[in-house]
């Protein structure tokens, strides 16, 4: 996939960054450790002598016996410096920086090619400024209020909403607790200001600190961004991210503008994303007669198909605590 360039340029910050603070930190053990341990630096200042040594050797005429027996030492001296350093209670073996990804070193690149550490912060950056994550700072499992729901049986569903939406935020916290690439998709349905999109934004961020790549955000904006990149009105590949993301989190299925073109991008989305796999959640306030009304057979089909109902009841939670709010 091709990244914008302030996708790349924040991405190869995080390495820089990165390889920077693991520098650093080696840099402190050095000199906390040598302070504690002065041999320590006397074997540094031999192994690096080593060197030259070598060098001189092998220009002389390369004499076998001599270059082994500098590489000898220098292994003694490795030796010495482990054994020092695990004597003080130290896990480093030396002084080698400790970086993230052991693999590229940081750099982003192994043996010439984009290492894998590297090709997700490229997701995690496109993920995050396509994202509205800004909202996840302010909403998580634990903020979500059961005592606002109606504690008496519903005739209709059996069970009092408190204890269906119980579990529903059991469901959910699970969910997010056992998230994988390969976990089902979410349906969550009701009426307006009852908590659907609290929960779903609960599990957009626990996946999101679980190192997924995330994409939250209500339908017709993104869809509008998609619209205009389309017709080139704006530079990205919206829709590919959106199709590539560990999970994509779809609020207000259903308040969006209602076009073909609208219609066409719902359908390929996610059709594309449940044939390879990948869990959608989507939150709408219509229920499956409004839904195929609305779209149609194959929309209404892939959701109906492919995804986990959970229903949301009770009454207008915001409207509730405005009132509260208000006397």
């Amino acid at each position: 996939m091709a990244y914008d360039a302030q996708v790349v340029q924040a991405a190869r910050e995080r390495l820089e960054r990165r390889r920077r603070d693991a520098n650093a930190k080696a840099a402190a053990l050095r000199d906390t450790m040598c302070e504690r341990i002065p041999r320590l630096r006397q074997i540094e200042q031999e192994m690096a002598a080593a060197i030259p040594q070598i060098t001189h050797t092998i220009l002389a005429g390369g004499d076998p016996a001599a270059v082994e027996a500098i590489r000898q030492s220098n292994l003694a001296l490795q030796e010495e410096m482990s054994r020092l350093l695990r004597q003080a209670g130290c896990d480093a073996d030396n002084f080698e920086p400790q970086y993230t990804c052991s693999l590229c070193r940081d750099t982003g690149y192994a043996d010439g090619q984009v290492c894998a550490c590297y090709r997700q912060l490229l997701k995690e950056e496109a993920c995050r400024r396509l994202s509205g994550l800004s909202a996840l700072k302010l909403t998580d499992f634990a903020s979500f209020r059961l005592e606002y729901y109606d504690d008496r049986t519903d005739p209709k569903l059996g069970v009092s909403p408190r204890q269906q939406m119980g579990d529903v935020l059991a469901y959910c916290r699970e969910y997010a607790a056992d998230f994988t690439p390969d976990s089902g998709s979410l349906l969550l349905q009701g009426s307006t200001g009852i908590g659907k999109t609290h929960l779903a934004l609960a599990i957009a961020r626990q996946v999101a600190e679980q190192g997924y790549g995330v994409i939250y955000g209500s339908v017709g904006p993104l869809l509008h961004r998609i619209e205009l990149e389309h017709f080139g009105k704006a530079e990205g590949d919206s829709l590919a991210q959106l199709t590539d993301c560990d999970l994509l989190v779809l609020d207000d299925l259903g308040m969006e503008f209602d076009t073909p073109f609208t219609r066409s991008c719902i359908y390929n989305l996610l059709n594309t994303r449940l044939l390879e796999g990948r869990p959608t959640i989507i939150s709408t306030n219509l229920g499956s007669a409004a839904l195929q009304a609305r779209y149609g057979d194959q929309i209404a089909s892939r959701i109906g198909g492919g995804f986990e109902p959970l229903l949301c009841v009770g009454r207008d939670i915001r409207q509730m605590i405005r009132r509260q709010s208000m006397g």
